[in-house]
């Protein structure tokens, strides 16, 4: 898969395109759904499947203050992406320019560098100044242009409507099994290894410290069964994320503590896999207490990996 970041990058070397348009922080179910199809139409068609999308989220930009926190780094949302099959991804900056294009203007953007015959999008996609395009005025606009479009169903699980915004709640209450049914994936998080204080080590429970990227949506904090994929390989484990307040910690962090892995992770970018909330966050009297449910913790989560193994 092409990655492009800029729309200058893009030239008008493309043509016969099927493109997925939206947000798609998340890439849950329902983006899955949207892009697979235009995967399919380009197939069709003879062409290439392009995900058009931005790289800040256009609340960032619109009301700051009502911006969300990410659910994917952008190299986590790309890999995803790829791995549906897609051809290019335009990943570009949401502007105050972008901002005030019209939606007739964004859309001749599109035709101009991407020559689309499709274009698929979610039922609730608006496009243009102040959100004035719609999926109704987007096939307006392809009837006079020369593309298709076609509007995808919403999608509900347990009577529930698939969105970033109802999985971000269940994450942020440390529900990740349940938001796992609406992501068709666990929820994850990347970064780099950093040293930390290193009381895991001094308990007899070296952990690696993951340094997530600055606006990440973190679980609530508690004890997690994760796996954590280094390289191309995944090790059970067990995470901790919170303040650490046995030691009056001031910042959340994520932790995790591998089962049957040797070696150094300093300097390295892992992801960790968020499959169950095994308890809430406490407070130890002392060092031994927190030591002794350190053990019942990984206990805890070595059975959940033995019960439901790699899935």
């Amino acid at each position: 898969m092409k990655i492009v970041t800029q729309i200058g990058d893009l030239g008008r070397v493309y043509s016969k395109t099927a493109i997925a348009l939206g947000t798609f922080d998340g890439i849950h179910i329902g983006h899955q759904r949207i892009i697979r199809s235009a995967v399919e139409l380009a197939r069709v068609a003879g062409g290439s499947s392009v995900v058009f999308t931005f790289s800040n989220h256009p609340l960032s930009i619109v009301a700051p203050e009502r911006c969300p926190p990410f659910l994917l780094t952008q190299e986590d949302k790309a890999r995803l992406i790829e791995e549906l099959g897609v051809d290019l991804l335009v990943s570009i900056p949401f502007t105050a320019t972008f901002l005030k294009l019209s939606p007739y203007e964004f859309v001749n953007l599109l035709v101009k560098h991407l020559s689309p015959v499709h274009i698929v999008v979610g039922p609730n996609y608006t496009f243009g100044y102040k959100s004035a395009g719609t999926p109704e005025t987007l096939k307006e606009i392809g009837a006079k242009a020369g593309f298709s479009v076609q509007i995808e169903q919403a999608v509900c699980i347990d009577d529930k409507l698939v969105s970033s915004t109802y999985i971000r709640s269940l994450i942020a209450a440390g529900k990740v099994a349940e938001a796992r049914k609406f992501l068709g994936r666990p929820p994850l998080l990347s970064g780099e290894v950093v040293h930390g204080e290193a009381r895991g080590r001094i308990l007899g429970y070296p952990t690696a410290n993951i340094k997530t990227a600055e606006g990440m949506l973190l679980p609530a904090d508690g004890v997690y069964a994760v796996r954590l994929l280094v390289g191309d390989i995944y090790y059970d484990g067990v995470a901790n994320v919170g303040r650490n307040p046995t030691f009056n910690g001031q910042h959340r962090r994520v932790e995790v503590f591998l089962f049957g892995f040797e070696g150094s992770l300093y300097g390295k970018t892992v992801t960790v896999t968020f499959w169950e909330r095994l308890r809430g966050e406490m407070v130890f009297a002392n060092a031994d207490e927190l030591k002794r449910q350190i053990s019942q913790d990984i206990q805890m989560a070595r059975t959940y990996h033995q019960a439901f193994p790699g899935v």
